[in-house]
């Protein structure tokens, strides 16, 4: 009996998958501008294109096009933090995934984008 209940949680718990947390870290804007005024060394990296950098962006942030980021990663500091951001999030996400799995450890995927930005006066 105790076979057959070893067996059933064994069976269970198998048809789970556990997905691996990303090893970096999802922020508010809010929480990345703190970063940035607070922590020497934070950079803002931008990884739209130059057509939407050209509309704007935030001040002395890097850009990097998603599209380029495999070619030209190692421009980036590992010994910095790096708040990741694009137009929605959805290649910041992108790009910080492929950042990590190049040993890179201080991550910080901006949440919704440049879209959810705040106004540029809270960057100063």
């Amino acid at each position: 009996m105790k076979k057959l209940l070893l067996c059933l949680i064994v069976l269970f718990f198998s048809g789970f998958s556990f997905a691996e947390a990303p090893a970096y870290k999802t922020i508010s804007w809010e929480k990345a501008i703190e970063m940035y005024k607070s922590k020497k060394g934070a950079l803002f990296v931008d990884v739209r294109t130059p057509d939407e950098v050209s509309q704007g962006t935030v001040s002395g942030s890097i850009n990097i096009p998603l599209q380029q980021i495999q070619a030209r990663f190692a421009e980036l500091p590992k010994d910095k933090d790096l708040l990741i951001f694009c137009r929605s999030g959805r290649r910041s996400q992108a790009a910080s995934e492929f950042l990590t799995s190049q040993g890179y450890t201080r991550i910080y995927n901006v949440d919704g984008g440049f879209l959810a930005a705040p106004p540029a006066a809270a960057f100063k």
